[in-house]
């Protein structure tokens, strides 16, 4: 019997295909009915999908929780997650634009073959942005972050 998703698992599934909905819609919209280049448009779309993720992650997938701090500190927390939430999406796109250099190269190298070595690179990227979002950018309660507990600016 196979084992049982883990509702975080599902719930971060749910907003990676929401998010990349978002992604798509942006650019689709901007580049056609807008007229903005693709590579703006494709942008401005990530853009778009990336904010949607962050806050849907924050709020549902990894459920920030727990008593609410000064205003101040919830400021100076979001601010290094952001920073954190940054870095994660880099690593995640170094990891899906070598996933399909690689795949392209020594897998999928035939002539239409593209579309494999896409959903190769959409795969590991998945696991790479859902490692980095649960232990980087939204550590557990009680977990300290990578750099140390935030400094108290009461």
């Amino acid at each position: 019997m196979a084992a049982r998703l883990p509702a975080e698992l599902i719930r971060f599934g749910l907003v990676a295909v929401l998010g990349l909905g978002a992604d798509l819609a942006v650019a689709w919209g901007l580049a056609v009915l807008a007229g903005l280049s693709l590579p703006l448009a494709a942008t401005c779309g990530f853009a778009t999908g990336a904010a949607l993720n962050y806050v849907l992650h924050h709020s549902w997938t990894f459920r920030a929780a727990g008593p609410r701090a000064p205003e101040r500190r919830r400021v100076a927390s979001h601010a290094a997650r952001l920073l954190r939430y940054g870095l994660g999406l880099g690593l995640t796109l170094l990891a899906r634009v070598a996933t399909v250099a690689l795949a392209s190269r020594f897998l999928f190298a035939a002539e239409g073959q593209e579309l494999p070595a896409l959903l190769a690179g959409t795969a590991v990227s998945f696991i790479v942005n859902y490692l980095t979002s649960k232990h980087f950018v939204f550590q557990t309660r009680g977990t300290p972050p990578p750099c140390g507990p935030l400094p108290d600016i009461r």
